[in-house]
């Protein structure tokens, strides 16, 4: 084989065991998100609007984090990025299930959100580095696929898991992640910091002030976790009114036969 060759053949190598690692992350987060609340409820007796502005707080926090980290994504190597990402991502759902304060659960959580948003914006910038125009469109549009894939496989599989322990979904997520770690080890090659241009300029937070663009994106993406985050919190609330409505029933009932 010729130096292209390999280079080619090393290349997708890398980007396979990428959109497997995006979609064995993505089942983990799928199969334990929609449980949060679940878990708080059972686990902490907190009330439901309390699960709410507190998991909503944790999703914005990964939000705001990976505003700026496209621009640092850049900076540093890429594969270092990505394995302290999974490691958090790892250590997060496995630290859940031990934990036995709600804050730390939270602050577990929080960290979970900002590990993932750093690892898709890495990896998308991964993949803008190192494809070319045609295949961009091609494995962006793939990943998009594999992330409504993992979305669609992700809560089937946590509901199967909560009916035997509250705790399994988050051990899966750990154990999903686990995959990942290995791939990135084995199959990609690590790169050096982007060397700053001449004439390039500095870039500072003030940049993210002025691209209106990317407010606009940050924006509506914060206001749709909180959208889902208020109609969820809203069923399960009214799932658990009619619950207690029909205990009171029922109790009604027990006490007029007496």
């Amino acid at each position: 084989m010729t130096g292209k060759e390999i280079m080619i053949t090393t290349l997708r190598r890398s980007t396979i065991a990428l959109l497997a690692s995006s979609l064995l992350l993505t089942i983990g987060r799928g199969a334990t998100l929609p449980f949060m609340t679940i878990y708080l409820t059972r686990r902490y007796q907190l009330e439901v609007d309390v699960i709410g502005y507190a998991l909503s707080l944790a999703l914005v926090v990964g939000v705001l984090f990976s505003m700026g980290f496209g621009i640092l994504a850049d900076k540093f190597d890429k594969k270092r990025y990505m394995v302290w990402s999974v490691l958090v991502f790892i250590l997060g759902f496995s630290a859940i299930p031990l934990v036995n304060n709600a804050i730390l659960v939270v602050i577990f959580f929080a960290l979970i959100n900002c590990a993932y948003s750093v690892f898709s914006t890495v990896l998308k910038a991964w993949f803008a580095d190192r494809l070319t125009a045609e295949k961009k469109a091609r494995i962006f549009s793939l990943n998009y696929t594999i992330l409504n894939i993992g979305w669609t496989v992700g809560p089937p599989i946590g509901t199967l898991l909560v009916m035997h322990s509250i705790n399994l979904p988050f051990w899966l997520a750990a154990a999903c992640a686990a995959f990942p770690l290995v791939f990135i080890q084995l199959f990609l090659q690590r790169d050096g910091a982007a060397a700053a241009q001449p004439g390039a300029a500095v870039w500072t937070p003030s940049v993210l002030v002025r691209d209106r663009a990317a407010a606009v994106v940050y924006l509506f993406r914060a206001a749709g976790l909180l959208r889902r985050r208020r109609f969820r919190l809203l069923y399960l609330a009214v799932r658990t009114g009619g619950r207690q409505q029909r205990l009171r029933r029922k109790s009604g009932g027990r006490g007029a036969a007496g």
